[in-house]
């Protein structure tokens, strides 16, 4: 006899197998985002350098002659040695940005090099900065790359020139040519500090990442396990229809919602989110503007009834300074520009939504494709904005005769289509590839081209793409249906064609090419 404790040991090892899938997505997910955090600190850091460098010539040029007067330095001041020491800190960083960005070496040569810099332009400005500013702000600013080990290699080459400044330029560090024990001791407590709280920051915003790696991983999961109950359900419906064939659009279109949902809502929060910043701001100003004018009420009945004014006057004088009143008549109407932006962004999403969703009339209607393909984009822009940009070149096209949402469907999915083909291409590359986006007039039809750099189609495949259920995508990627649901809408709904021209690794462009303003009878009614 089977007992219930007996299913148990599989479902669990489902669950935790599961689960271990999930932390693996959220990993992939984590790391996918720090190279993209060192890369970009890699170009700050390489822009930084550069600006040091220029500062370091002018310091050489029109300070240290001066600050050193009547001194001899250790090291030379000239332009030509700054010129030299720059150099050897500027270069290597530069070209490690360049061919290794987002790399653990380059990391770590930033952090070598940003630490080396606040020695020199204090020993050119004569040991009289405070190199405690300098060196502390290196540090935090090697924060940004949210590597604890990237600190510590910073700590250990401020230990160093520490210990080889006295000798080779008094002052470096602190500004004077003798230095005792406790300025020794004041300096490392202030390194150590910092580090601690650098160190504890770093870990915050790791732990937040991987909550929000975390989050997205599982909401992939969800949306993956949607896409394959809407598949199958796809499937058993044409089992259920017959050799005649089944309309799947209507299946396929709330596939697309369901995947696209979470995406919107996301779009929709952060407007929103930015509204409700702004309006924040305004409602704290607005307070603080009528307690000032409260006060100030208070000093015109004191004029008016002849009573001493110069106590009322004191306290709005008090009232004014402490509200800071040219940042808020500079700001407020910043916020409510900011306000009414967010609120007209989300009207932006909201619309093309109704557009998309908005049911068609049975017979067909001039569609303005340029403004389809703007809510088109609007929809799918959480499918692109992390994997690609996208460029648009809309030209002067007549309207079609057609169906306005099938048509949005159609374009819809080649979007999304080219968005996960570059996903493919720039996985843990972290840069982005490029949809362009183009229509024109060509005699009497109107082409559409949407055209991708991502992978390419292989040769193997590419007579298969607008076969139903055919997918080449991982699991929760697609259905198959994408292509072929745009196939049927261009070419049997609308009479139109729909081609595309791609080459292995470098991309892919379909063309939909729809014919100006006469109606054309599905190929499916006529056939015999």
């Amino acid at each position: 006899m089977v007992t219930q404790g007996d299913n148990a040991p599989p479902a669990e090892a489902k669950e935790t197998g599961e689960r271990a899938a999930l932390h693996r997505a959220a990993a992939l997910h984590e790391d996918e985002r720090r190279i993209q955090i060192g890369r970009e600190s890699d170009r700050l850091f390489a822009a930084l350098h550069l600006t040091c460098g220029a500062v370091a010539v002018a310091l050489a040029l029109f300070v240290a002659p001066q600050a050193w007067s009547g001194r001899v330095p250790a090291l030379p001041i000239g332009v030509g040695a700054v010129l030299l020491y720059g150099s050897a800190l500027c270069v290597p960083i530069c070209v490690l940005a360049r061919l290794r960005p987002g790399g653990a070496p380059t990391r770590h040569a930033v952090a070598i090099a940003q630490m080396l810099w606040p020695g020199l332009l204090v020993h050119l400005a004569g040991g009289r900065l405070d190199a405690h500013l300098l060196a502390f702000a290196s540090l935090a600013l090697l924060a940004l790359y949210r590597d604890g080990r990237v600190l510590l290699t910073a700590t250990a080459v401020v230990a160093a020139d520490l210990l080889c400044s006295g000798r080779l330029a008094p002052g470096a560090l602190h500004g004077v040519a003798d230095f005792d024990g406790r300025g020794l001791a004041a300096f490392a407590f202030g390194v150590t500090v910092l580090d601690a709280a650098l160190l504890f920051a770093i870990g915050e915003a790791r732990r937040r990442e991987r909550a929000r790696a975390l989050e997205r991983a599982e909401l992939e999961a969800w949306v993956a396990h949607l896409e394959q109950r809407v598949a199958e359900s796809a499937k058993e419906l044409a089992a259920a229809r017959g050799p005649a064939g089944p309309d799947l659009q209507q299946v396929q279109k709330l596939e697309s919602i369901g995947r696209l949902a979470a995406g919107i809502a996301h779009e929709i929060n952060t407007p929103v989110q930015f509204v409700s910043d702004s309006v924040q701001f305004v409602q704290d100003a607005v307070k603080d503007l009528l307690a000032l004018i409260g006060e100030l009420g208070a000093v015109r009945r004191a004029v008016l009834e002849h009573a001493p004014a110069e106590a009322p006057a004191r306290a709005a004088a008090a009232a004014e300074e402490s509200l800071d009143l040219p940042y808020l008549v500079e700001n407020l109407p910043k916020a409510l520009a900011r306000a009414l932006d967010g609120l007209g962004r989300v009207a932006t999403i909201a619309r093309s939504m109704k557009e998309f969703t908005h049911p068609d009339p049975k017979e067909k209607a001039l569609v303005d494709l340029n403004a389809s393909i703007q809510s088109t984009l609007t929809i799918a822009r959480n499918e692109y904005k992390y994997v690609a940009d996208v460029e648009t070149d809309l030209g002067a096209i007549p309207p079609v005769m057609g169906h306005a949402g099938e048509l949005n469907q159609a374009l819809l999915n080649l979007v999304v289509n080219a968005a996960h083909a570059i996903a493919d291409a720039v996985r843990g590359s972290g840069r982005k590839g490029r949809i362009r986006v183009r229509t024109r007039a060509d005699g009497d039809a109107v082409v559409i081209s949407i055209s991708d750099d991502g992978t390419g189609i292989p040769d193997e495949v590419r007579d298969r793409v607008f076969e139903p259920f055919f997918t080449t995508k991982e699991v929760g990627r697609g259905t198959g249906q994408g292509l072929a649901i745009a196939r049927s809408v261009v070419v049997g709904k609308h009479g139109g064609e729909l081609t595309f021209d791609t080459a292995t690794g470098r991309g892919t462009t379909f063309f939909v090419r729809l014919p100006v303003q006469r109606v054309v009878a599905p190929l499916a009614e006529a056939l015999p």
